[in-house]
């Protein structure tokens, strides 16, 4: 590794923040560092132990102030906590890059970070997980859970256990329908008649008005989302245009929107007003919506009730009553929810693919074990869980 240069990355999101967070690795990054750290008092980081948080500035003038710690282990490195936003952490940037250290991207530390590609991926992913939930998942998918059970996996495999084998394979699948949605998350539509409380549930779930509350039909004319999560899941909660008919061509581009919206979420939340007669053809929309994809809300329980659910929905369906205007019943809404999306949790620690070229690789497996081509679904399970793709230019350690 003799000549090459170390690297670094900035390994929190983009934007602005209160921390932001450098790693410098590769032969040499203790010295590059050394070289524009100025400590707040003491030797530089070489001369220091290892762990402990050395105070000082980086920086052209005063520069910015951060905290420097030398990481020991297989793959030391130095890492330097300074201020978020795009100017400071340039100025940190700027002085490293003067002392030699080559910017690159957070897939080159994965890569260099992690003992498989797979978990690369993991840690590539992990800063943009938007929630702790779903980056503790990445997390320990990032440790290894997942490659612990492609071994698995093999291991029947080898040993000629293909039921075995296969009711693994299956088990991941499913739970790649969680693994593939830890970044985007699901969407979740309400749909139902002007003036059943669309509006008003959306901004009671997301807990502040985002959506415009009025009692003329057809306030609501384009599809409003608000990023949100229940029970730490990430969810896309989108309020749309009240079914009805409309001559206006700006509120009839909404309409179709809506109807958009509703065939491509993952989850309808039909919104009924149970404080009054149903709509003419609620009755219909109520059976002819999906039951596995739908939930139904009964709204303004806080009103004296001119029907109740037992009487006009069937018994398979899901139904919750609440009351958007008090929030009575938004626990066991939100509750319904998660249950509807995510019907199978997966145990703490669990192993889930979080990638498409994972999901396909087990479905090739899956049809190779199927067709009785056992040597080709190994060969299929090594080469998702083959070993580190690289390190880029620099894989010294400092």
């Amino acid at each position: 590794m003799e000549g090459l240069s170390p690297l670094m990355a900035v390994l929190t999101p983009p934007g602005r923040g209160a921390i932001a967070v450098i790693q410098v690795w590769g032969e040499g990054a203790t010295q590059a560092v050394d070289a524009c750290f100025r400590p707040a008092r003491g030797p530089g980081l070489s001369e220091g132990a290892p762990g402990q948080l050395r105070l000082g500035r980086i920086g052209r003038g005063a520069g910015d102030e951060v905290v420097a710690v030398r990481l020991d282990g297989p793959r030391s490195a130095i890492e330097l906590q300074c201020h978020g936003g795009p100017a400071a952490v340039g100025l940190v940037m700027e002085a490293l890059g003067s002392a030699g250290v080559v910017a690159t991207g957070t897939d080159a530390w994965a890569a260099w970070q992690g003992d498989s590609r797979i978990q690369a991926e993991a840690l590539e992913d992990l800063p943009l997980a938007p929630t702790v939930r779903t980056a503790e998942i990445l997390l320990e998918q990032a440790q290894g859970a997942l490659d612990r059970e492609l071994v698995a996996v093999e291991e029947e495999l080898q040993a000629g256990r293909i039921d075995a084998a296969g009711h693994r394979i299956d088990l991941l699948l499913e739970r790649a329908r969680i693994g593939l949605r830890l970044l985007s998350g699901w969407s979740v539509v309400l749909a139902g008649a002007p003036n059943v409380g669309k509006s008003r549930l959306l901004n009671a779930l997301a807990g502040y008005r985002r959506a415009i509350v009025d009692s003329t039909p057809g306030t609501t004319r384009d599809v409003v989302t608000v990023p949100m999560a229940f029970d730490g899941w990430p969810i896309q909660l989108s309020d749309t245009a009240g079914r009805r008919h409309s001559d206006d061509p700006i509120e009839r581009s909404g309409l179709d929107r809506a109807r958009l919206a509703v065939r491509s979420a993952d989850l309808v939340l039909v919104v009924l007003d149970r404080s009054g007669p149903l709509a003419i053809g609620e009755e219909d929309e109520i059976v002819t919506v999906e039951p596995d994809r739908s939930v139904l809300v009964a709204n303004k329980s806080d009103r004296p009730a001119a029907w109740h659910p037992e009487t006009v929905i069937p018994a398979d369906r899901r139904v919750v009553v609440v009351s958007a205007a008090t929030g009575e019943g938004l626990d066991g809404l939100s509750a319904a929810i998660v249950a509807a999306i995510l019907p199978d949790l997966p145990p703490p620690g669990a192993a889930i693919p979080f990638r498409v070229r994972h999901r396909t690789s087990l479905e090739t497996a899956r049809r190779s074990l199927a067709a009785g081509d056992r040597q080709d679904a190994i060969r299929e399970i090594r080469s998702l869980r083959r070993d580190r793709v690289g390190a880029g230019p620099s894989g010294g350690t400092g």
